[in-house]
């Protein structure tokens, strides 16, 4: 093979190294990944990839000799050093990541990964308002998920709410995944209460559910926007700014009231209900997010916890989210008491509308758990041992207050959550005879 046809088999093979391991396909990544680093031992960047990839499949050992090596090969690479810095916030030791996300910074002062890394490390930390604060340096643009085009530049960042003429026209941009642009709703509840006229540009599969939230009523839920659009408005804030927004004003931990009444959804969920003959309690369970997510693998439980959970025959769970590539649908065979709802959930109506006739909601770090927070159910959200800030004491006001966490005590373990999340179920439903006895 001539040195070009080698160049071109190695940036192919990369590419598509890189597409597999982003879309969740861990073992197949590493696979290209080797690969590769045979044909460019001496590329630090391919190193760090093929370390990413390990380290998302929680292989840390082989996660760590991959940066190792890529800091080797190139001591000053910043990505390199972020990579360690990396490693060791997914072990959980955040001071050790601190110091390499400040060394990432030294070197390059504009790196996003490690501004956003050093951000989360702080709140990890317990720094709450450094952290945020940090978070403000991100390139927010690049974060929209929304319309990739639509900077509006011209438009003044609001940076505190102290002296805004309550008559000002504000744009809260929605950014990042669906769960985050639903916690937002908190804090647009709290604004339109303190008298500011809000607009609201969302993802466009939020906007059919959030047009019909009551408590949302003065604020104007748009999902399309074009740049001359924007002359209207006299601030924007980006969605997810706004806890820095609110960290010392306090935010009310208040349920939001969200229109679960569509009939087309109503009659899909009694065709499923009707069939069941038996009373017992029903349970809504999400257990992975997006593969594409970065955390993805450590958020979500693996099939065998999901079995273990599944298997008290006396609860009926009720699958409400779009089923992983890979997941075994015989599952569904398998337990009589587990139910595939996919196809019934086209939409996030329609999961309101099937949260709604749940009893419990049980769902990993996902738009479901946000969406159950925010509708008042009972939920029981299932943390991974190192997990997103916000769901710490310390970070203010973005707990529901239906919503009770169980966290992993030891790194990658889920078996220590089990025996807490049977006992809530079996409470919930003991609390449900009860209240049919007392009737």
């Amino acid at each position: 093979m001539s040195n070009q046809q080698d160049l071109n088999y190695t940036t192919i093979l990369n590419c598509e190294a890189y597409r597999q391991y982003q879309n969740g396909n861990l073992y197949s990544g590493i696979d290209l990944f080797s690969k590769v680093v045979l044909k460019k031992p001496n590329d630090s960047n391919i190193w760090i990839e093929l370390g990413n990839a390990h380290l998302k499949n929680k292989d840390y050992e082989m996660s760590k000799m991959c940066f190792d090596t890529a800091i080797d090969l190139s001591p000053d690479n910043p990505n390199a050093i972020c990579a360690i810095g990396l490693y060791y916030f997914e072990l959980g030791l955040f001071k050790e990541a601190k110091m390499f996300f400040l060394k990432t910074l030294k070197i390059c002062p504009d790196s996003e990964w490690g501004l956003l890394n050093l951000s989360l490390t702080e709140q990890k930390l317990g720094n709450v308002l450094e952290g945020l604060e940090l978070y403000e340096k991100r390139e927010k643009e690049r974060s929209l998920l929304l319309h990739e085009n639509l900077k509006l530049k011209k438009l003044k960042e609001l940076s505190s709410l102290n002296n805004i003429n309550k008559e000002s026209e504000i744009l809260i941009i929605g950014e990042q995944g669906f769960g985050d642009q639903l916690m937002v709703c908190l804090y647009l509840k709290k604004l339109t209460s303190l008298g500011f006229r809000i607009s609201y540009l969302v993802n466009e599969k939020l906007y059919d559910l959030l047009i019909k939230v009551d408590d949302l009523k003065n604020v104007k839920i748009i999902h399309k926007m074009q740049e001359k659009d924007s002359k209207k408005f006299d601030y924007k804030i980006f969605s997810m700014s706004l806890p820095l927004l609110f960290t010392r004003k306090g935010l009310d931990r208040e349920a939001v009231k969200i229109c679960t009444d569509r009939k087309s959804a109503k009659l899909k969920i009694n065709k499923i209900l009707d069939k069941l003959s038996d009373q017992k309690i029903k349970v809504g369970i999400a257990w992975s997010g997006r593969a594409t997510t970065t955390r993805n693998s450590f958020r979500s439980i693996d099939d065998i916890i999901l079995e273990k959970i599944i298997s008290d025959n006396k609860v009926n769970f009720f699958s409400l989210q779009k089923l992983p590539a890979d997941f075994d649908k015989n599952i569904f065979i398998k337990y009589k008491n587990f139910h595939n709802c996919e196809k019934y959930l086209n939409n996030f109506e329609d999961t309101s509308a099937w949260i709604s006739r749940m009893d419990v909601i049980i769902s990993v770090c996902t738009s479901l758990a946000h969406l159950s927070g925010l509708m008042a159910k009972k939920t029981l959200l299932l943390l991974s041992y190192v997990h997103d800030p916000r769901w710490d004491e310390e970070f203010n006001g973005c707990l529901y207050p239906s919503l009770k966490i169980i966290k992993q005590q030891k790194i990658n373990e889920w078996e220590d959550c089990l025996d807490k999340i049977q006992n809530e179920l079996l409470n919930h439903n003991y609390s449900r005879r009860n209240v049919k006895k007392s009737i």
